[in-house]
């Protein structure tokens, strides 16, 4: 009979591995790196076994509405229409190497199934943030007591520091009707937001940049002039991420 196999929890293994270093020291202490790789190998390999664990397939089937239409312009989806490599912090663990897609037309993050292909649809109140590729999204609730602009859902965080830079990624969904079909079009639909001083506000206009940054006007304009950062529809975005990343190394 094959001996039942022992899985214990990440702070129960992380105590095993740290008494049999004390008991290793006490006949001559290992160098704090090999604890350091040690724990850190504890850790993904913890992580790892989460990928298959049943609390992280509990949410219900992601149908693919797109399909219903005769003809799409685009996708619904963040980047590319495939599923792509991420992680996600869910249900207080954190798990890596995800098959994952983000719908921006329902703010809803998608997971696909390691054994088939099988969408489901993770719980928003359970994502507290996620990464797919190289962008990471967290997720905000609004303050409605205080007004806030921002509305609770996912917001991909640009730039950190005292001016935090966030994009809250959309599309908007326009149907079609052509020779008796219903087409449909993808358009993108994102907006930009900044938190200042715990206030939270939306970025659309040269004048709303200008009064981010007003106590730093000078030192803002000069270095727009300095490195040619136009303002321009095409380039809003990354000006405004610069601009947030220099202001943030000035000076208050």
């Amino acid at each position: 009979m094959r001996p039942a196999s022992t899985i214990y929890s990440l702070p129960v293994l992380l105590g095993l591995l740290a008494c049999g270093f004390v008991a290793k020291g006490q006949a001559g202490a290992e160098p704090e790196p090999a604890l350091a790789a040690s724990v850190a190998a504890a850790q993904q390999q913890y992580d790892a076994s989460f990928t298959a664990h049943p609390q992280l397939y509990n949410g219900v089937e992601y149908a693919d509405y797109s399909r219903r239409y005769h003809a799409r312009t685009g996708h619904q989806f963040f980047l590319s229409a495939e599923r792509q490599q991420g992680s996600a912090f869910y249900n207080e663990h954190h798990f890596l190497n995800l098959p994952l897609s983000y719908d921006l037309v329902l703010d809803q993050l998608v997971l696909q199934q390691n054994s088939n292909s099988l969408l489901l649809r993770m719980v928003s109140e359970k994502v507290r943030y996620f990464d797919i590729g190289s962008h990471h999204f967290v997720r905000l609730v609004a303050d409605t007591t205080k007004g806030n602009v921002l509305r609770t859902g996912f917001y991909e965080v640009l730039q950190q520091g005292r001016v935090q830079v966030l994009a809250q990624r959309a599309k908007r969904l326009q149907e079609q009707l052509k020779d008796r079909n219903t087409d449909v079009v993808f358009i993108p639909a994102d907006r930009l937001f900044a938190r200042k001083d715990g206030v939270y506000y939306a970025v659309r206009s040269k004048g709303a940049v200008k009064r981010l940054f007003a106590d730093k006007a000078k030192e803002v304009q000069a270095y727009m002039q300095t490195n040619n950062l136009r303002l321009s529809k095409a380039q809003f975005e990354s000006t405004l991420v610069e601009l947030t990343r220099y202001y943030n190394t000035l000076g208050t």
